[in-house]
């Protein structure tokens, strides 16, 4: 009686956390709360049911969660590449790149830095670290470019030009070119110019690198040049002339794989900064990074797989929160297994290969075994399928629909597609043999035809 009175219901939410307390709190604007056995009892006024268009019965829970299903979630976002903003692993490079900006800095002074390193070992997060600096963020007016989303090697300097706020009296290349290097022999700022994936810029005669690399040599300049790339010896093999500069002299930063023991840190520290270091340990922590650490040393593809194998092991909606050997051992092996684990594998990620995958294998074999230039790009490798799927009667893909096709192939062990910014300059790289090839595809005659069809090329 009295509870008709009051006109109130009681609904039991299971909660496990104080997080989803407060939540429970705010979605019923502090409506009483009873707790009793690790349950919590609201009470709602009859405008609070109203609100909600409905009068739900009574004990019916409006908000249920496992304190396992909130481990592993968390486990989730924590192990995003995008996350976190330490840099386990890293503080030494950190330190050897502030420290020359500093100097610089304080000097007035113009520099060169060129960073190397595969892809996933920091390059760019090092860099986005230093620029949140104080001394770094005051000092220097600081522009960023992927190279990689400029449509030319020259459209470089219509981003420079944009992202120093220049005043253009037209939009050619010239123009471009010339109003930045007005802009830099005038008084300015100290500018800090980090081009990522500078290698993109390579065109016939490197005119437009020799141009970029010449602009901290202009007199008064105050500019800090950063290039990044993968390739180690970039400025040796494309720049020789730049030698001859005595001035010229790039302080080159390489940037090593990161080993197994950095990408259990980093893999760990991720997980604690939420609470959840528990979830990977043990033996499957030491798989997962030794597998790593072995085939690339890339941290994001560490974080990826880690990621992969916590959803595992959530949708198995198993008692622990912790992941097992075996649930990595799948994710790996589905990911980077060899050629005999793909075909023999029941996984839904392990099935034969369609035919358009099989062409694009193909080709790539096809190109590395007769073409003249060894170099493979996106571009160059979509111009050659489609010759190939011509003739032979195939339907062809388009260039955005053929790059998601090679993302597949990649993530299947076959290729690998280098740089943050997938496109039709990106580089490709077979990572299988002939005979993993022909053991895989398990289509001889296929194989055979295209690879002897040097007319393609």
């Amino acid at each position: 009686h009295e509870e008709k009175e009051n006109s109130s219901e009681e609904i039991t939410v299971i909660t496990t956390t104080s997080t989803m307390k407060s939540s429970i709190n705010g979605k019923y604007n502090g409506s009483p709360i009873r707790e009793s056995n690790g349950q919590i009892f609201l009470k709602r006024t009859s405008q609070e049911v109203e609100s909600d268009g409905c009068s739900p019965p009574k004990q019916e829970p409006v908000l249920k969660s496992s304190s396992n299903e909130l481990i592993l979630s968390s486990a989730i976002k924590a192990l995003h590449s995008t996350v976190s903003s330490k840099l386990p692993g890293r503080e030494d490079k950190i330190e050897e790149i502030t420290s020359i900006f500093y100097e610089c800095l304080d000097l007035k002074k113009s520099s060169t830095v060129y960073i190397s390193g595969p892809p996933g070992t920091g390059k760019t997060a090092c860099l986005n670290y230093i620029l949140q600096l104080p001394k770094i963020s005051k000092g220097f007016k600081a522009v960023y470019i992927n190279c990689a989303g400029v449509k030319s090697a020259g459209g470089v300097y219509q981003r420079v030009a944009e992202e120093l706020g220049l005043k253009l009296k037209g939009r050619t290349e010239k123009i471009f070119q010339s109003s930045i290097h007005n802009y830099l022999v005038s008084h300015h700022k100290m500018i800090l110019l980090i081009l990522d994936e500078i290698d993109q810029l390579e065109s016939k005669r490197q005119s437009t690198l020799y141009s970029i690399f010449e602009w901290p040599l202009l007199p008064n300049s105050d500019i800090v040049l950063v290039g990044i790339a993968n390739a180690l010896d970039l400025t040796d093999r494309v720049l020789p002339r730049l030698k001859a500069k005595i001035n010229f002299q790039p302080l080159v930063i390489p940037f090593a794989p990161y080993s197994k023991q950095q990408i259990i840190e980093i893999l760990t520290e991720r997980l604690r900064e939420v609470g959840v270091e528990s979830v990977l340990t043990g033996g499957a922590l030491q798989l997962l990074a030794s597998k790593l650490a072995a085939i690339s040393g890339d941290i994001r593809k560490a974080l990826d797989l880690a990621r992969r194998v916590v959803e595992l092991a959530e949708n198995k909606e198993k008692n622990g929160n912790s992941v097992s050997l075996e649930e990595v051992l799948t994710v790996v092996n589905n990911v980077y297994g060899t050629s005999a684990t793909l075909s023999s594998s029941k996984d839904i990620n392990s099935e034969p290969f369609p035919i358009q995958q099989k062409l694009l294998i193909c080709t790539a074999l096809l190109i590395r075994n007769h073409a003249k230039a060894k170099e493979l790009t996106i571009g160059k490798l979509h111009d050659v399928y489609k010759k190939v799927c011509e003739k032979r009667n195939f339907s062809t893909l388009g260039l955005s629909e053929f790059l998601s096709l090679a993302q597949l192939v990649e993530s299947r062990g076959v290729i690998k597609i280098y740089g943050k910014t997938q496109n039709r300059l990106s580089k490709v790289s077979m990572q299988w043999d002939e005979t993993e090839v022909t053991n895989a595809l398990k289509d001889k005659e296929l194989l055979a035809s295209i690879l002897l069809d040097t007319s393609c090329l």
